[in-house]
């Protein structure tokens, strides 16, 4: 009974901790420790790890980068410019924008109107690239 609470506490601790990106030495699969990190941009970070097994002796140097965004930050910086993911509804992600007052008329017009990319099944959307209207002013 206790090895059963042991583990729903254990998972529930899972829960609640910030997930640790952790890699394998690309030499002997042992795990990686994060020795240090420096920033290389706002949306990048260089981080040195070292291999675990003493034996290995291996240390190098991994990248960290955002690629895209998933959801829309509330407080953009104006100097990061993330790509939106294929999978965000462009058209219904403008009305959203619209309803909060988060952007201008204009460019929630446009951002209605974007084609929206083929999603990973390969479904592509009824708009055409053509269709596309130009970038908002500003």
């Amino acid at each position: 009974m206790s090895a059963a609470h042991d583990a729903l506490a254990e998972q529930a601790d899972a829960h609640n901790r910030y997930l640790r990106i952790t890699i394998e030495c690309p030499h002997c699969g042992t795990r990686c420790v994060a020795r240090d990190s420096r920033p290389m941009s706002k949306t990048m970070r260089e981080i040195t790890y070292s291999c675990r097994n003493f034996e290995c002796g291996f240390t190098g140097v991994a990248t960290l980068e955002f690629v895209r965004v998933l959801v829309l930050s509330s407080i953009p910086a104006a100097d990061v410019s993330l790509p939106l993911s294929k999978h965000i509804k462009r058209g219904q992600l403008a009305l959203q924008l619209a309803d909060d007052g988060n952007v201008a008329d204009d460019e929630s017009a446009y951002l209605a109107h974007l084609h929206t990319p083929t999603n990973d099944w390969g479904a592509s959307s009824s708009h055409s690239a053509s269709a596309m209207p130009a970038a908002p002013p500003g």
